[in-house]
């Protein structure tokens, strides 16, 4: 005999996905049992007649009831790892990480941190463990496979700043076709931007504040769990984009060059790409003028433009100075993206002359001082790799950036927080993601060696797992 319920009974199963507007992992399936019949998921079309399924009925319950008591599925312990939990914290020397499923349930010294009866153990002693780290500059273009290869090279989750959904599409197929729990992906949709875009393809244009309410209601419509503005769109418009992300509590990230960083913060834009997006904030106003307008004729006025504006630039000017103040009291997210800018004397770029090589370097130089600086006077930093970089291998742009923020200044422990923790907070996610705690993703990364005794150690990668799954690296390191 079936009992009835004084309310619908609901189970929900997680389903291996990656591809809602929430969250880049997770899509639910629900089956109801209401009126004595059970309901299929919502799509469904067939309904199982109480007479004929009594029996079914209370088997499916009673198992039901075994879930809901607690029945939990068998924990695995990683024991005796260097845990680095992506807070900031000291590493624990003996550590242990207790997982049930896809969450982390207990994390912590090996000898004060029990470890459920019946689990599988895995000795990891003598490994280093972090949270799977997250890129928040990938650009997908018509490359899928270079977000697998990353996923073997420990990047768990990924923001594209600026394409549109259909590049996905494969990716997505991919990912589940290969039943794999990630890499979580984070969109944004197309660059919104201003009249003669910078990158024509990958955007879509506003001609005034009302163009850009509509294209930014559009993206989040469609999915982006955030959005980017790009350099060309006019003030005005780029303050409707903000509005837009709060009034759906998503970040807004932008590309500013040519838009001043201190009006645009003010406003209350939470994020900026690319650490040259602060370089009209530095220098004085006549100077600044003569880039933008440069800039404006000639989007690629920027390429040698950018590091002559930056070697010139001085870190103490009133200009910079009127930053960070701003900096102080907005804490914005920058994702400063070194490695794609960076630049050596010794190895000058393709068609540098002697003259413009040494600029580059020197502009390089200041744009890692400048990171540094502002993580001291109230931005926060995180990682983005920017995929193809001048001094990193396929998949390893990650890595690359983690390399130079540790050159910048930063301590290869605060460089792992800014592709966690912090990173995890520019998705909005940091209940979440972006740290091995209770109650988190687990998403981790195995490695070889001690990355607090020197960054590199970070390509000693030796398993990665999201969602408390092992990824087969080996598979996708071909990529």
């Amino acid at each position: 005999m079936i009992l009835p319920a004084k309310e619908p009974v609901t189970n929900s199963v997680g389903v291996a996905s990656g591809f809602s507007r929430k969250d880049a992992c997770g899509a639910r399936m629900r089956c109801t049992f209401s009126g004595g019949h059970i309901l299929p998921p919502k799509g469904g079309s067939h309904t199982y007649p109480t007479k004929s399924t009594a029996l079914f009925g209370l088997i499916v319950l009673i198992a039901l009831a075994n879930v809901t008591a607690g029945q939990a599925p068998k924990s695995l312990v990683l024991d005796h790892v260097r845990l680095i939990d992506g807070t900031g914290t000291a590493p624990i020397d003996d550590g242990r990480i207790v997982i049930s499923g896809d969450r982390v349930t207990a994390a912590g010294p090996a000898a004060t941190t029990p470890a459920p009866s019946g689990s599988e153990r895995v000795d990891l002693t003598g490994k280093t463990v972090i949270p799977g780290l997250i890129d928040l500059h990938f650009h997908i273009e018509n490359d899928p496979r270079m977000a697998l290869r990353q996923l073997a090279n420990g990047i768990t989750s990924f923001r594209d700043p600026g394409q549109w959904n259909e590049k996905f599409v494969e990716l997505r197929r991919m990912v589940a076709a290969d039943g794999l729990a990630g890499p979580r992906i984070f969109t944004t949709g197309p660059h919104i931007d201003g009249e003669n875009p910078a990158y024509p393809a990958d955007s879509v244009v506003a001609r005034d504040p009302e163009e850009a309410r509509r294209h930014a209601e559009t993206s989040v419509a469609q999915g982006a769990t955030a959005l980017k503005i790009y350099f060309r769109l006019p003030l005005a418009s780029a303050k409707v984009v903000v509005d837009v992300c709060n009034a759906h509590r998503i970040p807004c990230t932008a590309h500013l060059e040519i838009l001043d960083a201190r009006e645009l913060i003010g406003a209350g834009l939470h994020g900026i790409e690319h650490i040259t997006s602060f370089g009209i904030s530095l220098v004085p106003r006549v100077q600044a003028e003569a880039y933008k307008q440069a800039v404006l004729r000639n989007n690629d006025a920027r390429r040698d433009g950018r590091y002559r504006l930056f070697a010139d630039a001085r870190l103490d000017s009133p200009e910079a100075m009127a930053l960070y103040a701003v900096l102080r009291q907005r804490r914005p997210w920058v994702d400063a993206t070194l490695a794609v800018f960076e630049r050596r004397a010794d190895k000058p770029a393709e068609g540098a002359t002697a003259e413009m090589a040494q600029v580059m370097a020197a502009g390089f130089g200041r744009m890692k001082e400048l990171t540094h600086r502002i993580s001291r006077e109230g931005a926060r930093v995180v990682m983005g790799g920017h995929t193809e970089v001048p001094f990193a291998g396929r998949g390893e742009a990650p890595w690359r950036e983690l390399e130079l923020l540790v050159d910048s200044g930063f301590s290869p422990l605060e460089a792992i927080t800014a592709g966690t923790s912090t990173a995890a907070g520019f998705l909005y996610r940091d209940n979440d993601l972006g740290s091995l705690r209770a109650g988190f993703h687990a998403d981790l990364v195995v490695l070889r060696d001690n990355p607090v005794t020197s960054i590199s150690a970070v390509r000693t990668v030796e398993r990665v797992m999201v969602d408390g799954r092992w990824v087969d690296r080996s598979k996708y390191l071909g990529y």
